[in-house]
């Protein structure tokens, strides 16, 4: 096996890299209306036609003012439908070697002026690829006409659509701008420690979310879409980038994985629904095909608050922790802790008026437990309000950074991002609105550290890192608000630890 020659933390960049062809400067085009108003819900049509003899990857990026619907030889590939949010997707597989037609169904909802933008990047595999940009050269129309979206359409009544500005241009300004990632020089990192950006999500590959490592050395990665395929990268020994390649297996948008007992563990989306996944190479052919998916268990929740991080635990059974927003399974062992649960106010609680988790309930973010094969799970322990990711140290014990509600900073029942000793049988004591327990109740298992205002994200231990010992037994958390690593530095305090909090790395603002 083929050892890493770095620390590789999934502190991964939410971002996509725009095209390197500003110069060819798309436009807002509209139809010409031949001098007449723009009308409220106003309906146009537009066509291209473009040639791709070789190519490599076709990239799209496009916006639209108020929504559009874009199509590839008749197939549609993407629709944008709020300015603020450009779509950037690959279509490679949509596009032909040879001639080819891009048709776009624009839509006006106001009375406002309207526009659609398109650039289509047609990568050769040389430095610089070829483009299809909207402009002038594109024609119109303001009916819609029986196959308008297919290649061999008689477009030739269509009149030539109409420039509104560049790209860049008022009153939409550089609405394909995203942010490219932050350098590796751009980050502040404890003196002897230093930082290497290893790749970047491209157009087409969604931003990046989770990531776990095979026992070959290679990164496997997923995108935050149902369209993207979970991506495995292969490091070169000085570890750069020599192979990317999709995983065949239909799962997707995890916000867990897993290598373990000789599979992929995915807490994500797959053929039976958002649940965990196991992935097995039954034929040994290094892939993961299709056919090779097993569905453990089912979980009914979504989003940022919704089913989280898988980690092995030192009695190699498969530990799973979801968000406040993820109802807890109801065929679990009849043993588990927190199988009989009430939230027994004394005080009324008072929801939250912005309507945040308004109607749940107890026991809210919880672990739980595992066989490898998925048939017995257990629920450990509860009551966080959204943790994502946890670990556990050299002693066996697991612990997790779990989030406050910064909406309610300030106020009597906030309770900051904090670190979480995940004792079996725990109850941590997350209940929504007003009725947050506070730290002395007698119930509720202190926090280990208290760490502030912030955005947790990933956990992980430095033990199989090439650190110094000191950062080898520290706890890495990652703050998503404020773009940083902290290490706490953990030490026995009766029966459970107290810490020490030391910023690692952050980005320079």
């Amino acid at each position: 096996m083929r050892k890493i020659p770095s620390v590789y933390f999934s502190f991964l960049n939410f971002l996509l890299l725009t095209a390197s062809a500003r110069a060819e400067n798309p436009q807002w085009i509209w139809h010409d209306n031949h001098g007449e108003a723009i009308q409220t819900n106003e309906i146009r049509y537009f066509r291209k036609s473009f040639e791709a003899r070789r190519f490599t990857k076709v990239l799209l990026s496009a916006a639209a003012d108020d929504e559009a619907t874009i199509y590839i030889n008749g197939k549609q590939v993407a629709h944008p439908r709020d300015l603020t949010k450009p779509t950037f997707e690959d279509v490679t597989s949509q596009v032909n070697r040879g001639k080819n037609i891009i048709a776009i169904r624009g839509q006006n909802k106001s009375n406002n002026i309207a526009g659609v933008l398109v650039m289509l990047e047609i990568k050769t595999g040389s430095r610089r690829g070829d483009f299809v940009v909207s402009d002038e050269t594109w024609l119109a129309s303001d009916k819609e006409e029986k196959d308008w979206r297919e290649l061999d359409f008689d477009d030739s009544a269509w009149s030539k659509a109409r420039s509104k500005g560049k790209l860049g241009d008022q009153p939409w300004g550089d609405v394909l701008k995203v942010p490219v990632a932050t350098s590796a020089e751009a980050l502040t990192v404890l003196p002897g420690f230093k930082v290497e950006l290893v790749k970047s999500s491209e157009i087409g590959q969604g931003s990046w979310i989770c990531m776990t490592i095979d026992p070959k050395g290679r990164l496997i990665i997923s995108p935050q879409d149902d369209k993207q395929p979970l991506l495995r990268v292969t490091l070169s020994r000085a570890g750069k980038i020599s192979k990317i390649e999709p995983i065949p297996a239909p799962v997707h948008q995890a916000m867990g994985m897993l290598y373990s007992h000789n599979s992929l563990y995915v807490n994500g989306h797959g053929p039976n629904g958002t649940g965990l996944y196991r992935l097995i190479d039954a034929n040994h052919n290094d892939r993961f095909d299709t056919n090779e998916v097993q569905f453990l268990k089912k979980f009914e929740g979504e989003g940022e608050h919704g089913y989280h991080a898988v980690v092995e635990g030192p009695d190699k059974m498969i530990y799973v922790m979801n968000g406040n927003h993820t109802k807890v399974p109801k065929d679990l062992e009849p043993t588990s802790p927190h199988k009989n649960y009430q939230e027994d106010f004394l005080l009324s609680r008072q929801w939250d008026p912005g309507g945040h988790a308004v109607g749940i309930v107890a026991p809210g973010g919880y672990v739980l437990r595992t066989d490898p094969e998925g048939k017995k799970w257990e629920l450990l322990l509860a009551g966080f309000r959204n943790s994502y990711d946890f670990d556990f140290n050299t002693d066996g014990e697991m612990f997790t950074f779990d989030s406050d509600m910064e909406w309610d900073w300030g106020l009597p029942w906030y309770r900051p991002t904090r670190i979480n000793h995940c004792v079996l049988g725990a109850e941590f004591g997350w209940r929504s609105g007003t009725a947050d327990w506070p730290e002395y109740y007698a119930d509720s298992l202190l926090p280990t550290v208290n760490i502030g205002v912030g955005s947790p994200t990933g956990v992980k231990f430095g033990t199989n890192s090439k650190f110094p010992e000191k950062y080898r037994k520290a706890l890495f958390i990652f703050d998503w608000s404020y773009g940083r690593i902290i290490a706490v530095h953990l030490k026995p305090d009766g029966a459970s630890y107290s810490g020490d909090l030391k910023f690692f790395s952050r980005a320079n603002r």
